[in-house]
This record gives C-alpha cells, structure tokens and sequence, in this order.
C-alpha cells in the first residue's frame, strides 16, 4: 500500500484489506489487516485526528479482547469510508505560496522558472503575478481566493521582501497570515533591500538571505532548494543540473541590478 496522503491510499484501504477481510472471515487475514490500520493512522492523523482516534480506539479494543473482530472492521470501514468522502474538503496538498509585490514581478518571474525547472509543478505553486500560477479566470474576488491559499496548513511561504512589499497593503496581509498560521517559510532580500528595512513579523535572523550577497546567497539557495523539495515530495534532481539552473538565475538578476 502506499505511503502518500491521498484518496487512493483510504480506497486501497478499504477495497484490498478491509473488505477481504470481512469475507474471508480468516484470522490471518484481519491481522494484516489491522496492520495496515496502524500505517493508515500513522500517515492520516495530522490530517485527520478523530478519525484516527477512533481507529486507534478500534486497535485498542480488538486487543483487549473488548470487541470481536468482525464488529471491529465494520466500523474501520465506516470511518475508512468517511474520511475518504471527505478527503477533498479537508486534506490540502503541499504547496509553495510566493508573497510578493507585483511591482518586483520581473525577478519573481525569474524565481518562478527557476523552480519550474527544480521540478516545481503548476498545482504545487500558487505565484499570483505569474501567469498559470495565479487566479484562474472567475475564481471571484481577489482577497477571497488568496486567503482560502493561505488556509492551507501545508504552506511552505517565500517572502520577497523590498521596498514596494513594504508599500503593499496585500502583502503586509499574507505576511501576518504566515505568522499567526505559523507557516514554514523563507524570506529573501530583493536587490537593494537590506536587513535593516526589516519590520513586521519576520525575524531577520531567522531564515533569511540577500539575493545580492554573493558570497552566501549559492549556499542559501542551495538550502532553499532542498527545503522545498522536502515540503512537496518531490524528486530532487541532479547537482549539475541544480548549479546550472541557480546559477542562470543569478546570473539574470545581477543583469537586472546593474
């Protein structure tokens, strides 16, 4: 069975375990099963944890002896079934969320292309000033549809802090979004912005780096990198590759500076 958070792992659950079992009626059959239970609890109980209560409770029971085996997979199905039901509703994939003012969006731009080429997918990024990743054509209004974007509690944010961030009243919001959500985030210094333009919610000591500081930003970078591909599961991709990309990037910026 497999390990990620989704709908077909609860149906594979459910089809490939629960039901046989109910069949088959054979001992050696519903211990499998009940194995299985225990990985469902471990990959679901962050997104759901009374549904998963209740399955540990289940677990609990059967091996107390408290509860026969056939009553105790009828109702793991039922709750199998319901968090499957409402699997859409509740479960938010990974997604990385680039607060920005659109006034810097020629170097977000080129931030975005260097994550498409990292591996970053479309339904993985929300960047509202760059086209395919921002509001689709009637989604309704605006401020509505960015917050349901930050409501998601799997938000890695990238803070791109300037001048004109500051004078954005949208991003001021989103970042005191990140804050009180606690999201995983990363802030980045824009060219001609320094750490003592810092103010509100970020700490500038705390996950933070100058797109203009050459000795530190490919370290920087480089980690960035490896954070977002932890967030979304993705797969990493060759060194080279990475350096050639980052450092195409970097390259266009210190162009635009000059």
């Amino acid at each position: 069975m497999s390990c990620l958070i989704n709908k077909e792992t609860l149906a594979d659950f459910r089809n490939n375990y629960i039901i046989p079992s109910l069949k088959s009626q054979n001992t050696g059959v519903s211990l499998v099963c009940v194995q299985q239970c225990q990985e469902i609890i471990s990959i679901y109980r962050t997104t759901f944890p009374c549904d998963c209560a209740q399955l540990d409770l289940l677990l609990i029971l059967i091996k107390q002896h408290l509860i026969d085996i056939r009553h105790c997979l009828v109702a793991m199905e039922e709750v199998a079934q319901y968090m499957y039901d409402h699997f859409d509703e509740i479960y938010k994939a990974p997604k990385v969320f680039i607060s920005h003012s659109t006034d810097d969006r020629p170097i977000v731009e080129k931030f975005v292309t260097m994550l498409e080429q990292m591996g970053v997918k479309q339904d993985q990024l929300f960047c509202s000033s760059v086209a395919g990743y921002g509001i689709p054509q009637g989604a309704g209004d605006l401020y509505d549809f960015i917050r349901n974007e930050m409501s998601n509690d799997n938000l890695f944010v990238i803070l791109m802090l300037s001048k004109n961030y500051y004078k954005s009243p949208v991003c001021l919001n989103e970042m005191g979004a990140a804050w009180v959500k606690q999201s995983t985030y990363q802030s980045i210094l824009l060219p001609g912005f320094q750490y003592s333009k810092i103010e509100g919610a970020v700490n500038p000591r705390d996950m933070t780096f100058r797109l203009a500081d050459k000795d530190n930003r490919n370290y920087a970078l480089n980690e960035l990198k490896a954070r977002i591909i932890r967030h979304l599961g993705i797969n990493d991709i060759s060194q080279n590759r990475w350096e050639r990309f980052r450092d195409k990037f970097l390259e266009e910026i210190d162009c635009m500076s000059e």
